[in-house]
C-alpha cells in the first residue's frame, strides 16, 4: 500500500513537470541548471570540508607571548600572571615590566624591575647559580635594557656594572652596556666594554664588533672586521645591515674609507658592491649605485655576491621609485626552495611589494622562526605590512609596538632601530614624548643623521617650542647644506613668528639647492603676497608650484597649491572680488 502511495506521487509529480515543460520551453533548460550549480555547490563545500586549513604561523612560544605580539597587553599581562605563579624564578615578571614600560607606565615597570632583581638574588642564593646562568643572563640583560628604555639611565649603569661583574663574558649585556655608555656619553667605559668583548669568527660579532669600532671613530679596523664577516659568504643579508648601519653613522666618511680601499684593492669586488649600496640608500644617488652595479654585469660573482648585487639594485630602484624594476629584481633571487630565513624574507619582501600583505606576514614569520635574531625584519618590514594591510582593512596598529620593542631588545644601537621606533610613535601613534625619547637616543649614537634632528624640530615646532626647533633644524642643516627641505622648513617657521627677513633668506637657500621644490615654491608665493604684497612675484611662484604637481604629490599639498595658484589669479584680476590675503595658505613643513 505504501509504495503504491510512492508511486502515485512520483506520477503527479512528473505530470506536473510535463505540463509545465510542454507549456514553457526554457522550464526544462532552468531546471538543468539549477540542478548543475546546486552539484558543483555540493562538491565545492565537500572538498573544501575534506581540505586541511592553512593555520596561520606563530612566533610565540606561549599564550601570553601570542597576546603580546597581537598587541593585546592586558591580556598578556593576564597569561604572563598564571605562568609566573607556577615558578619561582622571576621571568615572567621581568615580561610584565617590559609591557608596562611598552604601555608608558614607567612607575609600575621600575616597581616590577626591583621586585624581580630581589627575586633573581634570592632565587640564586638558594639554588645552584650555574643550572640557573642562562636564565639569569636573559633576566639581567633585560633589566639594563627595561630600565634605560624607561628613561632610568642611572639606574641601568648600576644595574649593568653590577651583573657585568659577575659575567664580563656576556654579550648581549655588554652590546647593551655599550649603548647605555654611548648614550651617557661615557665613551672610556664603550671603550672598555670592546677592549673586553670575547671576539668569536661568528658573522655576528665581527659585525658587531665592526659597528662598535666605527662608532669609537676607529674607521680602519672598524672596516676590516667588516671585509673578515664578508669574506666568509654566508650571510649576505647581515652584512647589508652591516654597511648601512655604517652609512647610517657617518655616510661621507665611509664613502671616503671604501673608495680608498676599492683604489688599493682593484680586483677585490667587495668594495665596489659597498659602495654601491651606500649609493642605492639615498634616492639623490641611486644612479651611481646603477652605474656599479651594470659596470659589474660581465664580472665573475661568486654565489653570495650575485645575491648581493641584485638586492642593492633592488633597493636602488626602490628608492627611485621604479617598483616594477624594483620588484623583479627580487623576483631573480626568490629561491622555490625555501631552506634559510634569508629565503623567507625575500618571499616576503616580495609579496609586500606586490600587495599580498597577508602572504608577505606569514612568510616574515616563517623567516623568524629560522632566525629570531635579524632585527631588520622586526623594525621594518613587519611594521609596513601591518600598516599596509591594517589601512586596507581600516585596521588598528598597536601590534607594531611588539614588533619593534623586539627590534631593540635584539639590536639596541642600531640607530635604524631606533629611528624606526621614533617615526612610528611621531607618524602612527601621535605620542611626540615617546618619540622625542627614541631620537634623543637615536642622536646620541647617530649624532651626525640630520634627519634625527629634523624629525625631532618638527615635534618640537609642533608642540609651540619653535626656538627649540630653530636649533635642531639648524644642526640638521650644520651637517647637510645640501638638504632644501631643512631650509624651507625653516622659513616657514620664521614667517609664523614673523621674521620676515630671515624666513626669505631661507625661502632662497632652499631655492638655490632645489628650484622645483613645490612647498618651497608655494611658500615663496606666500610670501610675496602677505609680507610684500607683490601679486607679479607671488603669482610667478603659485604657477610653478601649480606646474609641478605630479600623481606622487600629497593630496593635501596639492589642494593648497591649487587653490592658492587659482586665489592669486582672482586677486590679480579684481583684487576688490571678496578675496583677502588671510585666506591664502603656507605650507608649514
Amino acid at each position: 500500500m505504501e509504495n503504491t502511495n510512492k508511486n502515485s506521487f512520483l506520477q503527479k509529480i512528473f505530470c506536473t513537470y510535463k505540463k509545465i515543460s510542454e507549456s514553457n520551453k526554457y522550464f526544462t533548460s532552468i531546471v538543468t541548471m539549477i540542478l548543475t550549480l546546486v552539484t558543483v555547490l555540493g562538491i565545492v563545500i565537500a572538498v573544501k570540508s575534506l581540505m586541511p586549513s592553512e593555520e596561520k604561523v606563530s612566533i610565540a612560544t606561549n599564550p601570553a607571548e601570542e597576546a603580546f605580539f597581537n598587541g593585546n597587553y592586558n591580556l598578556a599581562i593576564e597569561e604572563y600572571t598564571k605562568l609566573q605563579a607556577e615558578i619561582p624564578w622571576p621571568e615572567y615578571n621581568m615580561e610584565i615590566a617590559e609591557i608596562y614600560s611598552i604601555k608608558g607606565d614607567y612607575v609600575k615597570s621600575n616597581e616590577l624591575i626591583s621586585k624581580v632583581y630581589e627575586s633573581r638574588n634570592k632565587t640564586i642564593d638558594t639554588n645552584n647559580r650555574e643550572e640557573l646562568k642562562e636564565k639569569d643572563e636573559k633576566i639581567t640583560n633585560e633589566i639594563v635594557l627595561t630600565s634605560f628604555m624607561n628613561g632610568e639611565n642611572k639606574k641601568a649603569l648600576e644595574y649593568g656594572e653590577l651583573f657585568l661583574k659577575d659575567n664580563p663574558t656576556y654579550k648581549d649585556l655588554a652590546n647593551t652596556m655599550f649603548t647605555v655608555y654611548i648614550s651617557n656619553n661615557n665613551m672610556e667605559k664603550a671603550k672598555e666594554i670592546l677592549a673586553g668583548y670575547s671576539t668569536s669568527d661568528s658573522i655576528k660579532d665581527l659585525i658587531i664588533t665592526s659597528r662598535m669600532n666605527v662608532l669609537l671613530g676607529d674607521w680602519e679596523t672598524g672596516l676590516k672586521l667588516l671585509k673578515d664577516a664578508c669574506d666568509k659568504n654566508e650571510d649576505a643579508l647581515a652584512i647589508f645591515e652591516g654597511i648601512k648601519e655604517l652609512s647610517l653613522y657617518d655616510k661621507e666618511k665611509l664613502i671616503s674609507e671604501v673608495s680608498k680601499l676599492q683604489s688599493k684593492y682593484k680586483n677585490e669586488n667587495i668594495y665596489k658592491i659597498w659602495l654601491a649600496e651606500i649609493y642605492s640608500l639615498d634616492k639623490n644617488t641611486v644612479s651611481k649605485s646603477i652605474d656599479i652595479i651594470n659596470s659589474m654585469k660581465n664580472d665573475d660573482l661568486n654565489e653570495t655576491e650575485i645575491f648581493s648585487t641584485k638586492f642593492i639594485e633592488y633597493t636602488a630602484y626602490k628608492n627611485k621609485e621604479d617598483s616594477k624594476v624594483a620588484i623583479s629584481c627580487l623576483d631573480e633571487v626568490i629561491n622555490d626552495n625555501k631552506e634559510s630565513y634569508i629565503d623567507f624574507y625575500i618571499q616576503s619582501l616580495y609579496d609586500y611589494e606586490s600587495g599580498r600583505y597577508k602572504e608577505a606576514f606569514e612568510n616574515a614569520k616563517k623567516s623568524i622562526l629560522l632566525n629570531r635574531n635579524y632585527s631588520n625584519i622586526y623594525s621594518t618590514l613587519i611594521p609596513n605590512i601591518i600598516i599596509k594591510d591594517s589601512k586596507a582593512e581600516e585596521g588598528k596598529f598597536e601590534n607594531i609596538t611588539s614588533y619593534l620593542r623586539t627590534a631593540l631588545e635584539i639590536d639596541l644601537f642600531n640607530p635604524e632601530v631606533l629611528v624606526n621606533t621614533a617615526k612610528y610613535y611621531q607618524d602612527i601613534v601621535k605620542d611626540s614624548n615617546k618619540a622625542l625619547e627614541y631620537y634623543e637616543i637615536a642622536s646620541k649614537i647617530d649624532s651626525k643623521n640630520p634627519e634625527i634632528y629634523y624629525n625631532s624640530a618638527l615635534i618640537k615646532i609642533n608642540n609651540q617650542r619653535e626656538d627649540e626647533g630653530i636649533k635642531l633644524l639648524d644642526k640638521s642643516i650644520e651637517l647637510d647644506s645640501s638638504n632644501a627641505k631643512y631650509y624651507r622648513t625653516l622659513g616657514s617657521v620664521y614667517l609664523n613668528k614673523g621674521k620676515n627677513e630671515k624666513a626669505i633668506n631661507a625661502i632662497r637657500s632652499a631655492y638655490a639647492i632645489d628650484e622645483k621644490d613645490i612647498i618651497n615654491l608655494n611658500n615663496a608665493g606666500y610670501y610675496y603676497i602677505c609680507v610684500e604684497g607683490d601679486m607679479d612675484r607671488a603669482l610667478v611662484n603659485f604657477k610653478a608650484a601649480y606646474n609641478e604637481i605630479n600623481e606622487n604629490t600629497d593630496s593635501k599639498i596639492k589642494e593648497i597649491i591649487t587653490e592658492n595658484y587659482n586665489r592669486i589669479k582672482t586677486y590679480k584680476k579684481d583684487n576688490s572680488g571678496g578675496l583677502t590675503i588671510s585666506q591664502f595658505k603656507l605650507i608649514e613643513y
